[in-house]
């Protein structure tokens, strides 16, 4: 059976998710740095769901807070504008995507935000990528699998039982199947999504890092992130495990193995996030 293309995976367009006018708006006001407390609650109030989640979340127990959080602008004030930017583009990327033929849905999602989660933490580690754009393009990185998903579900289902999404060497099953991976097809819909180049680069980049030169930093802390949840899923991440880890990747953007040891575990890092996924 011939490959379906890229291009063909999006030429059903009425089919594919648009991304939602909260998103867009929220990262067009959060772009600014004079962006103030209200006008970003002005923006989340018009989303009434979204809302409901972002003050279940100010008043859960994770945070500890001693009086009700009843206002979206009381909720920026506590969890900040970062935290706010990367749970709202989180929350309604989630939302984009209803039931899609043999793919558990919230498990993936957890699996996105885990990558999310480790991305934001290794950017932090180093100077060559902005933590918060390291979140969302983590969030994103395997929303290519879903498009695949959807449009050619029967070519998907064997390969999802025998290599699932978190699995190591999943990417490169794909492009032995089809040609390109889910990466690929994530970089093309942030295209069309009117992203940024370097959103998109990161996303089309992050499998092979080190094939362009110079190395895209973005492009190759994902590529740890990745390697590092798929790492928790093979089993646990013992020392031994972690002497296998990418090096040449890791020292392109100034991050150690000692680094990547020492680091919480992706779903402890991710564990704040969870709530959107309720």
């Amino acid at each position: 059976m011939q490959a379906t293309s890229i291009d063909e995976l999006f030429a059903e367009s009425h089919s594919l998710p648009t991304v939602p006018k909260v998103v867009r708006d929220l990262i067009e006001v959060l772009s600014n740095d004079n962006a103030t407390l209200s006008q970003v609650a002005r923006k989340i109030d018009v989303d009434q769901v979204l809302t409901a989640k972002m003050l279940r979340l100010a008043n859960s127990p994770y945070y500890g807070v001693r009086k009700k959080i009843s206002t979206m602008e009381e909720a920026i004030r506590m969890l900040g504008l970062s935290s706010i930017r990367t749970l709202v583009i989180s929350s309604n990327l989630t939302g984009t995507f209803k039931k899609i033929p043999n793919v558990d849905l919230p498990k993936f999602w957890r699996h996105s935000l885990r990558v999310a989660s480790v991305a934001r933490y290794l950017a932090g580690k180093t100077r060559s990528a902005d933590p918060n754009l390291a979140f969302t393009v983590g969030s994103m990185h395997a929303i290519g699998h879903l498009i695949m998903s959807i449009v050619m579900p029967a070519r998907m289902a064997p390969l999802n039982a025998s290599c699932p999404i978190d699995a190591m060497g999943r990417l490169g099953a794909e492009e032995q199947v089809f040609g390109y991976h889910f990466g690929d097809v994530s970089a093309k819909l942030a295209s069309r999504w009117n992203f940024s180049d370097e959103f998109i680069t990161a996303l089309a980049g992050f499998a092979q890092p080190m094939r362009v030169e110079p190395v895209d930093p973005l492009s190759a802390i994902l590529h740890l992130a990745v390697w590092r949840v798929a790492l928790d899923r093979e089993g646990p991440a013992t020392a031994e495990a972690l002497d296998a880890w990418p090096s040449d990747v890791g020292e392109a953007v100034g991050l150690s193995r000692q680094t990547l040891g020492e680091m919480p575990a992706p779903a402890e890092l991710a564990a704040e996030l969870e709530v959107m996924l309720a």
